[in-house]
């Protein structure tokens, strides 16, 4: 670890070594070394594609908000997927208590905002539980694109960590089901909605 390293967290992927923690206003994401105590990864303000920024490690360490925030920022993947566990072990257990908490939360608030939002959650999980599994060879996912009311975007992509995305097509709002004849669409492509809601 270099000289100065005021806080330690695992670092990102086996999670075997450790790392400096960052600091507030850091840039940060999901193979970034991990935000300090107190502080989570979440998209700058006002960017467009937050889940692809905190992929690309575009993010930023700001302050969280602590308990009273039963309802996390959408945008903030290390804090979905649980990544700024303290390493203190008599803290670890009340971390994991809080974690499973604010899982819980997360889970309640999905189903209640519509059925992109409850896709993404399964998807959330699968890829948690994916980038354990496969490390450095977890490059593409696919993580539903929902609109504000849990619905789906038109217009749906896999993420890449390597490059552009990796295929993209049009759905269904309502459903999310793929549009017959829209398979690989290029990335500048737009898909024209069959029905609005």
């Amino acid at each position: 670890l270099p000289d100065g390293c005021e806080e330690t967290v695992r670092e990102p992927g086996c999670g075997c070594c450790m790392a400096c923690a960052l600091e507030r206003g850091a840039s940060c994401g999901v193979h970034t070394a991990h935000c300090g105590r107190g502080l989570r990864c979440t998209p700058r303000p006002g960017e467009a594609r937050p889940l692809h920024a905190l992929t690309r490690g575009q993010g930023v360490c700001t302050q969280d908000l602590g308990p009273e925030e039963a309802v996390p920022d959408h945008g903030s993947l290390h804090y979905l997927l649980g990544l700024n566990l303290p390493l203190d072990p008599e803290e670890a257990t009340e971390g994991q208590e809080s974690i499973r908490t604010k899982v819980n939360a997360i889970r309640n608030m999905l189903m209640q905002e519509g059925p992109c939002h409850v896709e993404l959650h399964a998807a959330v999980d699968t890829i948690s539980s994916s980038q354990q599994k496969l490390g450095e060879k977890f490059t593409t996912f696919y993580l539903p694109n929902c609109d504000k009311r849990g619905y789906y975007q038109a217009k749906q992509c896999e993420s890449s960590l390597v490059g552009p995305p990796a295929r993209c097509w049009c759905v269904s709002p309502w459903n999310g089901k793929k549009l017959p004849g829209s398979s690989d669409l290029l990335g500048d492509s737009e898909c024209h909605q069959e029905v609005t809601h």
